[in-house]
């Protein structure tokens, strides 16, 4: 046993040590136009949301909620719903994707969707409605999943057209423990590792910051990313005190996370009929109040040439 035990320590190590290195590159894509000049930056309010949407694959005709194809259309309600403005959505696989950008008819983007070098990127992306946000860049991180295979995650920057502010937004779904894959716990621990490091990088430009993601842990993984990474939970009651994590025992392993600075208010964890016609999770919505004296002195007039990192992890 000791020796197993050795081998999967250093066979997670080797792979968080190898992402970390920017070997395991996926995707990067950055729009033609160059960020604007905006000395003229306002306060950026908008709604955010954390959204599984349970993949098509796992509604067959026979099974108890609808298929996929329909319950995309459900999901475009309760966006609406909640005047979600920027989603980060796990399980969104192809089908799910095509159906929602045709019922939506250019209100909203998502990147990578369809864009990804596998069919399964399109499971983790991040949606916005077009006509609040434009995108600036974008990119995708491999963290470690089932077994440790890499899958593709987003990270995007985007700017709200109305204030001109920028936020980072990162989306991601850890590992579960399910029939088929047992003992995902360590790479839970190496996909956050992934994660915690991304975030101490973009930090340093100043850009406020939001994540979100079907973690699949509650409590663990709030503590452990929040004591190496400067973020802070949407959720109110999840907080650190006197150098305690008090998680304050979520219900949900959905969570949304966001630089220190952020203001988050009106949470929500949504469990209502069309959610459980939906989905197998809540669907968590939280607004968000960002505001310039956040970014670094003189930024507004000269923003990086690149600020999300060309290599992904």
């Amino acid at each position: 046993m000791g020796a197993n035990v050795s081998r999967v320590s250093t066979v997670t190590a080797g792979l968080v040590a190898t992402a970390l290195a920017g070997v395991l590159t996926v995707s990067t894509v950055a729009p033609a136009a160059t960020a604007k000049t905006r000395p003229d930056l306002k306060p950026g309010h908008f709604t955010v949301s954390s959204f599984n949407l349970l993949g098509a694959s796992h509604t067959p005709a026979s099974g108890r909620r609808a298929p996929g194809s329909a319950r995309i259309v459900w999901a475009d309600q309760l966006l609406r719903r909640h005047h979600v403005d920027v989603a980060g959505f796990q399980e969104m696989q192809a089908s799910q994707v095509t159906k929602f950008l045709s019922i939506t008819r250019g209100a909203w983007a998502l990147y990578p969707g369809l864009q990804g070098k596998k069919q399964h990127d399109s499971e983790n992306s991040i949606g916005w409605r077009t006509r609040t946000f434009e995108l600036v860049q974008a990119t995708t991180v491999n963290i470690p999943y089932f077994d440790g295979h890499p899958r593709a995650m987003p990270l995007v920057l985007l700017r709200e057209r109305s204030s001109g502010m920028m936020t980072y937004f990162a989306n991601y779904h850890n590992a579960a423990e399910t029939g088929k894959y047992r003992n995902q716990g360590r790479w839970r621990i190496a996909a956050s590792r992934v994660e915690i490091a991304l975030q101490n990088q973009i930090v340093h430009h100043g850009i406020p910051r939001i994540l979100t993601g079907d973690m699949n842990e509650r409590a663990p993984y709030y503590c452990r990313v929040t004591a190496r990474a400067p973020l802070k939970a949407a959720r109110p009651t999840s907080i650190w005190r006197n150098r305690v994590c008090r998680a304050d025992k979520p219900r949900a392993v959905d969570w949304i996370l966001g630089s220190l600075r952020v203001e988050f208010s009106n949470y929500i964890e949504d469990r209502g009929p069309l959610v459980d016609r939906t989905t197998d999770h809540p669907v968590i919505v939280t607004d968000v109040t960002v505001r310039p004296s956040q970014l670094p002195r003189g930024w507004a007039t000269h923003p990086p040439a690149r600020i999300v990192p060309r290599m992904s992890y």
